[in-house]
């Protein structure tokens, strides 16, 4: 065992590669040495290889449908930009619990607006404990051209949950029909147990 960890605390490791220009055959035979140092060990593979890179075929992109891509733009590890979108939450308690209410927001300038002036917009929420506990919402919005002229560019809207106590992941995803374009965001809200008395 002494050895063993002996060896492994002190040691160099040497790698090496043949030269661009330099012709390799499918083995190379490869010998090491250490000049004037007798007490030292090489232990190596004794041949190396050298493969051929595997032909990939690329295929056509997946074409998802506009409800896969709200769920990707749900489930992505760091928040959608390409359609701004902001999370906020506030708490309430009533008899039945605490009642969250999930405030999003989207920038217009980013939506498409039809021949009708109207914007559409597809919306997929969840709050995810670490019990596997959630709730989830699905909603459409209608938006008019004319409700975000001037400085109401924002558009806001609101969802209410019922929440046990815990610390939940709240997401956010959006889709717009118009032009595809995805945005999400993400936060964290934490329930607090009841208080005995």
């Amino acid at each position: 065992m002494a050895q063993a960890l002996a060896e492994n605390s002190t040691y160099y490791l040497l790698a090496w590669r043949p030269d661009s220009n330099e012709e390799r055959s499918g083995k190379s035979r490869i010998e090491v040495t250490i000049k004037e140092r007798p007490d030292l060990r090489v232990r190596m593979r004794r041949q190396a290889f050298d493969f051929k890179p595997v032909e990939t075929h690329r295929s056509a992109p997946l074409k998802l449908s506009p409800e896969e891509e709200l769920r990707n733009a749900l489930g992505s590890l760091y928040p959608r930009r390409e359609l701004p979108t902001s999370v906020s939450a506030t708490m309430a308690k009533n008899e039945n619990g605490w009642l969250v209410t999930v405030a999003m927001q989207v920038d217009s300038e980013m939506l498409n607006f039809d021949s009708s002036d109207h914007g559409v917009v597809d919306v997929l929420g969840t709050a995810l404990d670490d019990r596997r506990l959630f709730a989830s919402f699905k909603q459409r919005l209608e938006v008019p051209r004319q409700a975000v002229l001037g400085a109401n560019r924002y558009i806001k809207w609101t969802q209410v949950l019922t929440l046990a106590p815990g610390l939940y992941q709240v997401r956010v995803a959006v889709r717009d029909r118009g032009n595809a374009r995805t945005g999400s965001a993400i936060m964290w809200i934490a329930i607090p147990k009841p208080v005995e008395r």
